[in-house]
């Protein structure tokens, strides 16, 4: 399950977890090692819904709107379930139905680690 701060969301169709190695001062020792100090993961999640109803892709998109870091906790690849503080680097969502309320496909949120 994927929870937003307080907001439980549904189960994504597709969520993909990016793990990047960030490095810190890389130096050769004076035996010609290279010597790496300071070496950090970087996750980035990539999340994805066929179909979401107005209601909820409105309270997650207020969500996000906020500007602010907000914590996530997620299914990870490495730790199992994770929690991160993240904000959010991309969104979007097309209308596939609209009957009164609209209703939602390929919703898609980016969000990246601090």
């Amino acid at each position: 399950m994927i929870h937003i701060q307080d907001l439980s969301l549904p189960a994504p169709s597709a969520c993909v977890v990016e793990i990047s190695s960030a490095a810190g001062t890389q130096r050769y020792n004076t035996l010609g090692r290279m010597v790496v100090d300071g070496r950090r993961e970087r996750r980035t999640l990539d999340l994805r819904w066929n179909r979401m109803e107005g209601d909820v892709l409105e309270r997650l998109f207020t969500l996000l709107d906020s500007g602010t870091f907000f914590d996530i906790t997620y299914p990870d690849p490495v730790a199992g379930e994770k929690t991160i503080t993240c904000f959010c680097a991309d969104r979007g969502a097309r209308v596939w139905q609209y009957t009164g309320q609209a209703r939602w496909a390929d919703v898609h949120v980016k969000l990246e680690e601090r």
